[in-house]
């Protein structure tokens, strides 16, 4: 049996140049054709996890980071999502610096809230 994988996030940044674009969550069935059309690019792309380093580090790590994406692209402060939680505001700001982990059953209440697979935010 094998372990339970991170789903990848489907984020892409396109530089056109001054001009940034930003996307996340794109379906799969749209990214599909975009990729075999940059496939000839390949050589010259750069990982996501490579390209979000810097806010990664930031963000306190990548659970953190992860879950500071979700909560703002669900339009929630620290606050609600701290009430739908049923915990202190205080300790989802910890959560969210990185200085408090995210434990598989706060993951799978996060995913179910914010609309995501649990396993990101592990």
């Amino acid at each position: 049996m094998s372990a339970l994988m991170k789903m990848p996030l489907t984020e892409v940044q396109v530089k056109c140049g001054d001009q940034h674009f930003h996307y996340v969550d794109i379906p799969q069935a749209k990214l599909k054709p975009l990729l075999g059309l940059l496939k000839k690019y390949l050589k010259d792309t750069v990982p996501w996890r490579e390209l979000a380093k810097d806010r990664i580090q930031a963000a306190g790590g990548e659970s953190a980071y992860m879950l500071k994406v979700a909560r703002s692209m669900a339009d929630m402060t620290q606050t609600e999502l701290a009430k739908k939680l049923h915990m202190p505001q205080g300790n989802l700001s910890q959560i969210e610096c990185g200085k408090r982990s995210i434990g598989k059953s706060l993951a799978k209440k996060l995913g179910k809230i914010l609309g995501k697979d649990y396993r990101v935010f592990l």
